[in-house]
């Protein structure tokens, strides 16, 4: 009989681990670059877009996709670990294994120990790129949106933009005074015609209700025109609930920046739930990543019945729905300031983290 060596076997589990992961990554990153080109087309299917049209929205799904295959990572490597365990019973790999010295929770451990430190390479690697994909996609969306309408935060405000009536209104504002974007401090509307400026509306805060802006004693410069200063009513075609979802969209910050961003929105008034949320979902990926593989193993290597693949497939499925059903609700729970909004992400990791060692120090080989 055989016997292994450990970096022999290491090396062995590595290799056969990552063919296992390059097959998942291809399949799901195939899914998920179909549902977005499909999803894409329907969006774009009434915006001008002269030519090359379908060229143009697969290059934007392709731009698009990285980040989504970041994000479901987790599923991505909970599939592979089962291929790749499934691969080694239907081989009958496990009992020469543990025949030369070597236990399941080795065969565990040495695919989670390399998914945990893929999950590092993950973050401060991928990460980076994939948000500045992120950042280049909602840019493009948001000139194809139905008023050109524009939301920044920077150094020096925050800057709303809205083209109507064949006007542009640019309108800054200190900050916010509401997660809910209904009152502005210290606005000032800029308004242009052609390019040309033709006056400017500066109040000391705005109140908003739907659609409707209200500037109480606002101080009013228009060219040709004497200063006056009375209420101003702005009846804008912007919905800032939705023009916020720029903020939402965590996916734009990077591991690298992503306190600075936070920080620099917080002096804008904004708290940033989606940024701290998207912060520790980087931090625990390393975690999340190592969690999926020992769960894999709990229906694969460490019982002693053979399912066919069907199962094999319905159990990947059915774990990947409560753990996504388990951190979706946790962070609902978290944003609804129940609990801590960190803690909200990483009780899911953490419970799956108890569980799976659980398993490992009562598996007795």
């Amino acid at each position: 009989m055989k016997k292994y060596t450990p970096k022999v076997l290491i090396r062995y589990l590595i290799k056969e681990f990552s063919f296992s992961l390059l097959i998942f990554t291809i399949i799901f990153s195939s899914l998920i670059i179909f549902s977005t080109f499909i999803e894409e087309i329907i969006f774009f299917k009434n915006k001008e877009i002269n030519e090359n049209f379908f060229l143009k929205i697969f290059i934007l799904t392709l731009i698009k996709s990285p980040t989504l295959i970041l994000n479901f990572s987790p599923f991505i490597f909970l599939f592979s670990s089962i291929f790749f365990y499934v691969k080694f019973i239907k081989n009958n790999e496990i009992m020469p294994m543990s025949l030369s010295g070597f236990s399941k929770n080795f065969i565990t451990l040495v695919p989670g120990i390399y998914s945990f430190t893929l999950g590092i390479l993950i973050v401060i690697l991928l990460s980076p790129v994939t948000s500045e994909l992120s950042k280049y996609y909602e840019t493009v969306k948001q000139k194809y949106s139905d008023n050109e309408n524009l939301l920044i935060m920077s150094q020096t405000g925050i800057w709303i933009k809205e083209i109507k009536n064949g006007n542009t209104y640019i309108i800054r504002a200190d900050k916010v005074t509401k997660e809910d974007f209904s009152k502005l401090k210290n606005a000032s509307i800029y308004i242009f015609n052609d390019n040309k400026f033709k006056g400017r509306i500066d109040g000391s805060e705005v109140s908003i209700e739907g659609l409707s802006w209200s500037i109480k004693n606002a101080n009013h410069f228009f060219l040709n025109e004497k200063p006056k200063i009375q209420n101003y009513e702005y009846d804008s075609k912007i919905n800032l609930k939705k023009l916020k979802n720029f903020f939402n969209n965590s996916d734009i910050f990077s591991i690298w920046n992503i306190n600075e961003d936070l920080k620099e929105i917080r002096q804008r008034g904004y708290f940033g739930q989606e940024i701290i949320i998207k912060l520790n979902k980087y931090l625990s990926l390393p975690f999340m990543l190592f969690s999926m593989i020992v769960l894999s193993t709990l229906f694969t290597i460490k019982i002693s019945y053979t399912f066919n693949n069907f199962m094999y497939v319905f159990f990947g499925i059915l774990t990947g729905i409560i753990v996504y059903f388990l951190s979706d609700l946790s962070i609902a729970v978290g944003k609804s300031g129940k609990i801590p909004l960190i803690l909200s992400v990483w009780t899911p990791v953490i419970l799956i983290i108890i569980f799976s060692t659980y398993s490992l120090i009562r598996d007795d080989d």
